[in-house]
């Protein structure tokens, strides 16, 4: 898929070239097919190569933000995404499909990042952003028209001014679709950033902790999950929250409510979990017994 827009409307006449150095060399008029092409590739300017690279350059920093805002809105709790965060990336590299798939990674962000998202995927019953459809429209249109204006002159059906109008109605799409860019991109920070301030999910990185006995908690951090199903949980320094995090890569999950679960130490059939940490009452076939936890290994 073609990500940038030519801004330039002076390549309408570059594209009409194309289509006489191909009409001259499917004739066998070689020397004046390669002439044409020579000229062609003359009339690329280092203005047009720099524009080019800051393009790529933009797109490529757009699909970091959304890669990193997919995994701000499972930090924060906002689970239940159409999408995982991988498909911020992905999305943009699958011809045609990629339109839809942007649109939902966008979209699914701009409404679980709205002040009315409780945690969970409560989120998706909230309706979609008009900012968000008129931007992929744009974008879309962007694309649409650049590929057609090349594809038409290159087959000689558009003269130059054809070309031209057609390139002219894609560099205002692009521009608009620039603008609107901006526009979403902090719409959806800025609400992920007032979710953080009303109710923070941790910032810090998980530390390795070797599991001696219960898990005592001090302060707000991360700590060994006392539940064991994850190599970590978050401890808000109230509780235990839905915040977890298994080989380094957070993730959320929720907390474990208070009944008797299969025993972690193996050594019972079941042990009673308060929600917030294990008991010493296990049982075994149907038999209460009295066993305090400690470390299994």
């Amino acid at each position: 898929m073609q990500l940038l827009y030519p801004l330039l409307v002076d390549v309408a006449l570059t594209y009409v070239r194309w289509h006489r150095a191909f009409d001259a060399l499917i004739d066998g008029r070689d020397e004046q097919a390669q002439q044409l092409f020579d000229r062609a590739q003359q009339d690329g300017s280092a203005w047009g190569s720099v524009r080019t690279m800051l393009s790529i350059a933009t797109i490529v920093l757009l699909i970091i933000w959304a890669w990193r805002s997919a995994h701000n809105a499972r930090a924060l709790g906002r689970s239940g995404a159409r999408l995982g965060p991988g498909w911020a990336i992905g999305a943009w590299f699958i011809p045609v499909a990629n339109f839809v798939l942007v649109y939902l990674v966008f979209s699914d962000l701009w409404r679980s990042s709205d002040h009315a998202a409780a945690r969970g995927d409560a989120w998706r019953r909230l309706p979609g952003s008009a900012l968000v459809r008129v931007w992929v429209v744009c974008y879309v249109g962007g694309v649409v028209l650049t590929l057609g204006a090349v594809a038409l002159a290159v087959t000689g059906v558009t003269d130059e001014p054809a070309t031209r109008a057609l390139l002219v109605a894609a560099g205002v799409g692009a521009s608009i679709g620039t603008l609107l860019t901006i526009l979403v991109v902090r719409g959806i920070t800025d609400r992920q950033e007032a979710q953080q301030a009303v109710d923070p999910a941790p910032t810090s990185r998980p530390i390795e902790r070797r599991v001696v006995g219960p898990v005592t908690p001090d302060g707000p951090d991360w700590y060994p999950d006392p539940a064991r199903r994850y190599d970590h949980r978050y401890w808000d320094g109230t509780g235990w929250t839905e915040h977890v995090s298994t080989a380094g890569v957070p993730t959320t999950a929720p907390v474990t409510p208070p009944d008797w679960y299969p025993d972690p130490t193996g050594r019972f059939d079941w042990r009673y979990w308060t929600g917030n940490a294990w008991t010493e009452h296990v049982s075994r076939d149907q038999e209460l017994f009295v066993d305090p936890i400690d470390d299994p290994g």
